[in-house]
Parts: structure tokens; sequence; C-alpha cells
């Protein structure tokens, strides 16, 4: 959020997730050139003249020594000047909005920053008032007015610019549909022409801030518009196959205990990686179906850092009650995806089509499926809030004690959006934070010293595209 300059963030970005990431680079580069070097290149993908595709040598394979791995490409969704014109007045709509509920509907993390927010909003109102008020205050009267107008200034200057990015965006006033509806289309216009290209084997979605919602919004979007890539056609395709074996992983993951819960999360995410590489043309080895683009699911991770999505109750919704009827009315996916039983309809369907009977591993596990069975003989569809069955998510967060030490805006998304999400809490990995680390997600420490942060960020992003039980 705010008015980022072109590249200035992919630049730094960049830097920590490859230049200075020996460990992605392919090692044998003749010594005329540099492992890490990178290049700044237009590209139409890029969606501006202002915008550039950085583009790296050749990265380290998975698995083989002998073979070097793709090549990597990193693109900048730029909309900040799509959310131009924010003014005082919207902040302070949403600010109300904001403060005009029951302490019971905020959650515990933010309870200190709504009575800060509450305290502020009355003490502006209450000097702009005396600054405004006509009795003869003398000099006090001068410094009340002062007060104001530096108030008045922020608000315009330092507040508008930032705050009024999120209060813009997650509200759908009628005042901010036409933005919210040009973000969403440039974003995805992107993954579209990414998809376009067929040069991409993968992508990975990297988001910070209000970024994340945006890139939710996105992936959720983008998955509902490929319809041609979520049908399967055949129950003896690799992708129902695979189909299947994410779902079975998902009611484990949803039945586990404290004792087996990280081996069942890698068994689902493992199983994740399998079905989007299944997706892909040519299928998880290469040699199967080629796909054209429109048949094609790239998209592997969404890594969020420092994301609000934490407070969803609060921003997205009236409180927990209001987010949880809105997820179960499927208007927000989650990880793992919302289940759907075969009903009467699906159940005939599936019985009175001209093939032999379906057997138990067609029917999937009887509490829920991600898909539903589109038409005879024997066609399936993963359904239009599934995008986490292809997709992992990893949140990478930095509990705040108090408010400016860590990241308050920040925190785990697993309780919010699903147990599939593997949240790591950076004061876990170095200890709690001595600043506000929410603009520190990858940046480099000087000198070279110890860097868990930027550890954790590489393996989420995880270029060499590897297996959970090798990563984690």
């Amino acid at each position: 959020m705010g008015e980022q300059i072109p590249m200035e963030t992919l630049r730094g970005f960049v830097e920590a997730a490859w230049v200075a990431n020996k460990a992605a680079q392919w090692p044998a580069t003749p010594a005329d050139e540099k492992a890490e070097d990178i290049w700044f290149m237009p590209d139409g993908a890029a969606g501006s003249l202002e915008l550039r595709r950085i583009t790296t040598r050749w990265t380290k394979p998975q698995a083989s020594s002998t073979e070097r791995g793709p090549r990597a490409d990193f693109f900048e969704f730029y909309w900040a000047d799509l959310a131009e014109g924010t003014t005082v007045e919207e902040v302070w709509d949403w600010i109300q909005i904001l403060l005009l509920r029951w302490p019971s509907q905020v959650p515990n993390g933010l309870m200190g920053i709504w009575i800060a927010l509450w305290a502020a909003s009355a003490i502006i109102l209450i000097v702009s008032a005396l600054a405004l008020s006509p009795w003869p205050g003398g000099w006090w009267h001068a410094v009340f007015a002062i007060a104001a107008a530096g108030f008045g200034y922020i608000m315009k200057r330092l507040i508008s610019p930032y705050l009024g990015d999120v209060a813009r965006y997650v509200r759908a006033d009628p005042r901010n549909i036409a933005m919210r509806h040009a973000i969403r289309e440039r974003g995805l216009k992107l993954l579209q022409d990414l998809h376009d290209t067929k040069s991409y084997e993968r992508i990975i979605m990297v988001a910070h801030s209000l970024g994340s919602i945006i890139a939710y919004d996105l992936v959720s979007l983008f998955w509902a518009t490929r319809r041609d890539a979520l049908v399967v056609h055949e129950e003896d395709d690799p992708v129902f196959q695979k189909l299947r074996a994410v779902e079975t992983a998902a009611h484990s993951l949803a039945a586990a205990t404290d004792a087996n819960r990280v081996d069942l999360m890698q068994a689902y995410r493992e199983a994740q990686r399998s079905l989007r590489l299944a997706m892909r043309s040519g299928g998880e080895d290469g040699t199967g179906r080629p796909r054209e683009p429109t048949e094609e699911w790239l998209i592997s991770d969404l890594v969020t850092l420092g994301s609000p999505l934490t407070h969803a109750p609060f921003l997205l919704a009236r409180d927990a009650k209001d987010l949880s009827d809105k997820i179960g009315d499927w208007l927000f996916p989650t990880n793992c995806p919302q289940f759907q039983v075969i009903q009467t309809e699906q159940s005939r369907k599936i019985h009175d089509r001209p093939a032999p009977p379906p057997t138990a591993a067609v029917l999937g596990p009887p509490q829920g499926l991600f898909s539903y069975f589109l038409r005879p003989p024997k066609t399936w569809s993963l359904h239009h809030a599934a995008p986490f069955a292809a997709v992992r998510w990893t949140n990478i967060y930095d509990t705040h004690r108090p408010i400016l030490r860590g990241d308050i805006i920040s925190g785990p998304l697993a309780p919010v959006f699903g147990a599939g999400i593997r949240d790591i809490d950076l004061k876990d990995l170095r200890g709690q934070s001595p600043v506000f680390s929410h603009t520190l997600y990858w940046a480099l420490a000087p000198g070279g010293g110890p860097m868990p942060h930027i550890d954790a960020l590489r393996k989420a992003i995880d270029l060499p595209d590897t297996p959970d039980s090798a990563l984690w």
C-alpha cells in the first residue's frame, strides 16, 4: 500500500530472493559469467511501459546435478496508480466503520490499537471543535487551530495515501467499485498473459501487506475463470487421480491431532503440488497430454508477508460469525477448500451414465469433495472455490509486542482461512523483533549476518519446486 515507485520494491526483493541466494543458482556457470546476474527486460506481460521483467541466469535443479534448472523471471504487479485520489472523507468513513462496533467484535490482537484509534479520533475531534469554536481563547485558540491544521495535514499527506488504499479496496462501497475492478482486471490480465506465453511451467505469487489481500482475490477470481483447466474428462486421467489424493489428504489434515499434524500438513501440501504439476501441459513429468494455455493451471504457491488477512473478521466482515457465514457461502475460498458431498442429483447422474458402476476410488471420500460430476460419461470438475486444492499457501508473519516491536499488521492465517496454510512466525526463528518490522520481510542483513527471515522467505518461494518433505 502507499505510493510506491514502479520497480523499486521488486528490485530489493530480487536481491534477497535471487542475487544473494547462492543455493538457488546453477553452480556450473562459466568463469566469465556470474551466476547471480539479472537483466531488466521490456515485456508486454508486465502491463506498463514503466515496468520491466527481471530475468535471471539458470537455477539449480531440484534433484539432478548434471542438468541446469530453468531461468526465473520476476514480474511486479503494480497497482498504486489505480488507487490515486483517495479523499480524507473516505478514510474517515472507513475509520468510523471500524470504530462503531462492539468491543466483542474486535479481535484480541487489535484491541489495543482499536482503543488507541478511539483515543486519537476523540482528541482530533475535540481539538478541531475548540479551534473552530467562536469563544475568545487568545493564544490558546491559535494553538488549537495550528494543531487542527497539523492533524489535517497528516491525514491528507501521510495517512490517506496509505490507509486510504486499504479503506477503498476492502470496502465494496459504490465509490470504490471502479478502483477495485480496475485493480483486479489488471491483475487477472497479467496472470492470463503469463499463461498465454507458453513460456512458463510455474507461477509463484508473493504478496506483502494489502497486496496479500489483492493476491488472494486474484488467485480466487482467476481460478473461477479457468473453467477448461478445472474440467477432467476421464477418470483414469492423472489429474483425476491426483485430485482424489489431495481430497483424501485434506480430510486427514482436517482430523489431525497435535501429534500428527506436521506429517499430515506435509502430505497435504505434497498432494497439492502433485495436482498442480498434473494440471500443466505435459503433466507431472512433461510426457503427458499437451494442454492449451486455457487448459493449464500454473500458479503453484501463494506466499503472503505481513498480511492483514489475519484480521479478516475485522476488515472484511462485521465479526467472526459474519466472516464464517461468508466462507460457508463460498465467498472466501479456504485452504483446505470447502467440501461438498455427492447429493441426490449428482448421484443419479453418476449411476445412470453409460459406463461401469463407479468404484469407491472414483466416488472419493464420502465426507465430501472439492469436485463434482459434470456430465456423462466420466467428466468431473473442481468447484469454483477450490484454488487451494492446487496452490500451496505459506504465510510469514512477525508477532508484535507491544505495538512497535514486530508487525502488528500481520498474524497467523490458518485459524482464519484453514489448516492447510503453513504459518511461519519469525519470532520463533530469531526471537522478538526489536523494531517495527512490517517492511523488513526481504531486507538483507548488513554485513551478511544471520537472516532467518530471508531463509524462511526463500523456502516459501522455493524456486527449485521442492516437495515439502525435502523442504521443511
